[in-house]
């Protein structure tokens, strides 16, 4: 893998989402590039600064001093190479000029529960979504990096390229080996045949050469038949694809949003259907 990005406001969710993507730059010897985006003069409540700064650039060198010791503290723990980018604009714009300027692999984003803080990071989490082509590993508020052994992926039969061609999920399988499983969510009723979906399997899937295990869940709400399946099976990551955002818009829907961050500790790796 090339360079990973992981963007912070400086909130507790976002160092535990960079936290996350030093441990996959040291499984994979890549570079960790950390960006943070403002806009305003205003302090950001999760970090030790109170006041009300008088210029921008006062609150640039307030932000650099505190990206620097907490990149240092990170350099302490892992063997990685890893630089801080600080730029103001919209969060969403400056982390995709950052990641095409340094060829990024992918970026990883945090997710909060509910209010914490006035940070708006779960909101702009969502709109990268809708932002970027590419992958984006969003990772829960409690979630903790631990070796990737089980990863669900949620599947279509109607997609045109199936999961197994995305490469950001063959490296991670290639590097962890991990159990794979394998959900598709079927409307209560539907008629597919054993053959059907056998048929399809060996068509367009090629799991065979992984461990992993097919699973046909029958429910009408997507996210919850995804939500019921993971709450029974401890998996280490989720992954789906992105089909012109109409699923992840469902998944991510405000309410539905603050209550997986409550409910899981499972990072989910989204990856964008090609165009």
């Amino acid at each position: 893998m090339n360079n990973i990005i992981a963007a912070v406001d400086f909130s507790e969710a976002s160092f535990n989402a960079v936290s996350y993507a030093a441990y996959l730059c040291n499984a994979f010897n890549s570079k960790l590039i950390v960006v943070h985006a403002y806009s305003g003069t205003e302090a950001i409540d999760d970090i030790p600064l109170t006041e009300i700064y008088d210029s921008s650039g006062d609150l640039e060198e307030a932000n650099q001093k505190f990206l620097k010791s907490q990149m240092d503290a990170l350099v302490r723990k892992f063997t990685i190479k890893i630089s801080g980018v600080i730029k103001k604009g919209k969060p969403t714009n400056v982390i995709c000029q950052v990641a095409q300027e340094e060829g990024a692999s992918f970026i990883v984003m945090g997710m909060k529960g509910k209010g914490k803080s006035n940070s708006v990071f779960g909101s702009n989490t969502t709109a990268m979504i809708g932002k970027t082509q590419l992958p984006l590993i969003v990772v829960p508020e409690n979630a903790t990096y631990q070796p990737i052994e089980n990863i669900a992926v949620a599947i279509d039969f109607k997609d045109k390229v199936p999961a197994s061609k995305y490469p950001v999920l063959n490296q991670l399988i290639k590097k962890y080996d991990p159990f794979l499983q394998i959900l598709n969510v079927q409307k209560k009723g539907s008629n597919l045949s054993p053959q059907f979906v056998a048929d399809k399997i060996r068509s367009g899937l090629m799991w065979d050469k992984y461990n992993h295990s097919f699973n046909i869940i029958s429910d009408d709400d997507v996210q919850k038949g995804i939500n019921n399946f993971l709450k029974k099976t401890p998996v280490d990551m989720l992954a789906m694809v992105a089909k012109k955002h109409r699923l992840l818009e469902r998944v991510f829907q405000k309410s539905y949003t603050r209550a997986m961050s409550r409910q899981t500790k499972i990072p989910l790796l989204i990856m964008h259907e090609s165009k």
